[in-house]
């Protein structure tokens, strides 16, 4: 590959990737992404002799005043002084990218990049970052290698001349060989980088990195719910939450009924639930654990969830959940614990923002899913409202009962009669209700519906026989992810169901038919593809996101450990191994080292180092034999002299026309300086082409004799 076009390659890779971590936050809308998309491929074209004219650089020049000018303006019209900042960086890269005419333009797209990256890396914390970040490890060591090469090659024969150019055309510099020379470089630089996180962890999120959380939006948690807004996104794979089981059978099953419950409403009006507002309490917290009905029992069932960020604060939580078990935060070097709130009708919610995935345990005590709650006087009534014009509906709920005398038994038969006994089936399509009211037509018309209809169809038929009853919203059903080893809750998950008060204790009761109480994702190559990048997702949030000073003192302790039982401390070992791990707040993968595994990682790193020292000691040889004599090199920078001369003179000799030649155009144009640049053109040509000699006392002769030139061409002539 020619040097100049492998030059050209590697900058344009460099630069793309430090504006592509630039747009990862969300100071980039679409519009903005595809101006810089289009700016960054048109720069591709800009070549001389354009880049040498005047006007063109103007153009750049007035550019950069100008939209400097309007980010400002835009910053005093309230615009986010981030987002104008940010903006700006990428149309600098731009600028830059457009006018590369020298090593120096090349060295600031260099450092533009750069900046770009640690830009990147306060506005996104995802894995796109990390694939950012390696292409960055692999490509800096070529940019950094190849614009050396360059600048040293302008010191040597001049920025411009045909020299140059001939070098920049050359297929020596930029082989195979060199490239992957380079590449081994990025070993070093990637455990430098790895050593530094390490020893220098993050001890939270900056002031900036709100700009890269991206926030899942899943109707149905917020202060009202409308009938049908659930089904809609029953087919949306995006993964919400990962859940790990305390104890997973060996072959997992592929899908579960898991429900983990999000809020609940009490108040139903004109086909909208809503929640009547009342302050919450703080949950009782002992350290990280989290009280809600008592504090765990050994044979309780454990969940690990890890929950991505939502625009509702909402914990979710299994059935039974007796505790929840929240790892604090580390700021400033010190643990700050969450706030977490219940609220009537058992709504838990967080009240910090987090912008990583919010990562806890949920214990939860199977024959305890019925649970008591204290009911405030305001929502007493609420939960026996039935709205006006429900005559109908209630009649039905009556003639469903009969003479049913037990609550419970009144509950599983409108459940049953929901769920089949009556006809009704689960349908994707929303029923016409243009005009009348949603739940007549869902009972008496259509029969079928989406899960909000038969959850609010058994909530109003149990309020109407005198039984408290309310709207429950979360999601039912997970899919399990084999490269992860946890179950995966997605937006289709969704779910709606009812709570009924029964002897003093809420008891579940989901009335919709049952094929939609567990929706299975679809089998494939981009269901696997999706679950593999989903599994990355959460190994990249739970030790490099989240990596903080606890799991550093962890990891410390573990590698104390495994030194010691390398040098054949068995005690320490044993203790190892006995020693209960602490939770890190999300699915653990256990550290087992082992001395092949080092002997290994040496041994490949002695062989890096091997080949580094042997293309470089090949590289040195190729120099040397490319190498001009003494008195050739006098000759090639004597000439160079002569060229920067006769162009600050207006006499530049163009790429076409040989020394000899433009000579000749001299004396024939009348010249005043030609007798110096034919004494100096035929000892150049005689000594880099002949056998002349010429010595250093010749070479700083005609050296100032060059000098001389740019006097004598100014000075006006004898009469």
């Amino acid at each position: 590959m020619k040097f100049g076009f492998a030059h050209k390659v590697v900058t344009y890779l460099f630069a793309g990737l430090g504006l592509v971590a630039l747009m990862l936050g969300t100071t980039f809308g679409p519009f903005e992404v595809a101006l810089v998309v289009l700016a960054f491929a048109a720069s591709w074209f800009a070549e001389r002799p354009l880049l040498d004219k005047r006007g063109y650089t103007r153009f750049w020049n007035v550019a950069a005043v100008a939209v400097l000018l309007l980010q400002i303006a835009r910053t005093l019209g309230g615009e986010a002084v981030l987002t104008v900042g940010v903006q700006y960086a990428a149309f600098l890269q731009l600028s830059r990218l457009a006018h590369r005419k020298a090593a120096a333009d090349y060295q600031q797209i260099a450092i533009l990049g750069f900046l770009h990256l640690i830009a990147g890396t306060v506005m996104s914390a995802g894995l796109d970052f990390a694939v950012i970040f390696f292409g960055f490890v692999i490509v800096m060591p070529w940019m950094l290698a190849l614009t050396h090469l360059r600048r040293e090659l302008e010191v040597q024969y001049g920025a411009g001349t045909p020299l140059l150019q001939a070098e920049l055309q050359s297929r020596e510099l930029a082989t195979p060989a060199f490239f992957g020379g380079t590449t081994l470089l990025a070993v070093p630089l990637f455990v430098l980088t790895a050593a530094m996180f390490f020893a220098f962890p993050r001890v939270g999120f900056g002031l900036l990195s709100n700009l890269g959380a991206r926030v899942q939006s899943v109707a149905g948690f917020g202060d009202d719910v409308e009938l049908g807004g659930f089904g809609m996104i029953r087919d949306d794979p995006t993964v919400v939450m990962r859940v790990k089981m305390g104890e997973m059978p060996r072959q997992p099953p592929r899908s579960i009924g898991l429900r983990l419950r999000g809020t609940s409403f009490d108040r139903y009006r004109e086909g909208r639930w809503s929640r009547t507002q009342i302050a919450g309490t703080d949950v009782r917290r002992l350290q990280d654990q989290y009280v809600v009905q008592r504090p765990p029992k050994a044979d309780d069932e454990r969940y690990e969830i890890i929950l991505d960020p939502m625009e509702e604060a909402v914990v979710f939580i299994p059935e039974g959940t007796v505790t929840l078990q929240v790892p604090p935060v580390v700021r400033a070097g010190r643990n700050r614990y969450r706030r977490i709130v219940q609220a009537p009708g058992l709504d838990l919610r967080y009240r910090e923002h987090f912008d990583a995935p919010l990562t806890y345990q949920a214990f939860a005590s199977p024959s305890e899913r019925a649970f008591p709650e204290r009911i405030p006087k305001k929502l007493q009534a609420r939960y026996l409202e039935v709205p006006e014009g429900y005559k109908r509906i209630s009649q039905l709920a009556q003639s469903i009962a009969g003479d049913l005398t037990r609550p419970i038994d009144k509950a599983q038969r409108i459940e049953g009669f929901l769920r089949g006994g009556g006809g009704y089936r689960y349908s994707l399509e929303q029923p016409n209700t243009e005009g009348k009211d949603p739940l007549h037509v869902f009972l008496f018309e259509a029969k079928a519906g989406h899960c909000e209809y038969f959850s609010t169809a058994m909530a109003i038929m149990m309020r109407a026989l005198g039984l408290p009853a309310r709207n429950v919203t979360g999601f039912l059903g997970a899919d399990y992810n084999p490269y992860g080893g946890y179950y995966a809750v997605r937006n289709g998950n969704a779910h709606s169901w009812v709570e009924v008060l029964i002897d003093g204790k809420w008891v579940t009761f989901d009335p919709t038919p049952a094929s939609r109480q567990i929706s299975t994702v679809a089998s494939g190559l981009a269901v696997k593809l999706r679950q593999m990048m989903d599994a990355l997702r959460v190994r990249w949030a739970e030790y490099v996101v989240e990596f903080n000073i606890r799991d550093q003192a962890r990891a410390l302790r573990g590698f104390a450990a495994w030194y010691q039982s390398l040098r054949g401390d068995r005690r320490a070992a044993r203790l190892r191994s006995e020693t209960p791990d602490e939770s890190h707040g999300g699915l653990h993968v256990p550290l087992r080292p082992d001395w092949r595994w080092f002997v290994a990682i040496m041994s490949i790193f002695g062989v890096g180092v091997l080949l580094v020292r042997w293309n470089r000691k090949r590289r040195r040889q190729t120099r040397a034999g490319r190498q001009l004599d003494p008195d050739r090199d006098r000759a090639v920078r004597l000439y160079l002299s002569l060229e920067d001369s006769l162009r600050r003179t207006g006499q530049a000799r163009p790429p076409d026309v040989t020394p000899a030649e433009h000579a000749e155009q001299l004396r024939r144009s009348g010249f005043p300086a030609f007798d110096e640049v034919s004494e100096i053109t035929h000892a150049y040509l005689a000594t880099r082409f002949g056998e002349t000699r010429m010595s250093p006392h010749d070479y700083h002769r005609l050296r100032h004799m060059s000098r001389s030139i740019r006097v004598k061409a100014k000075s006006p002539p004898i009469a």
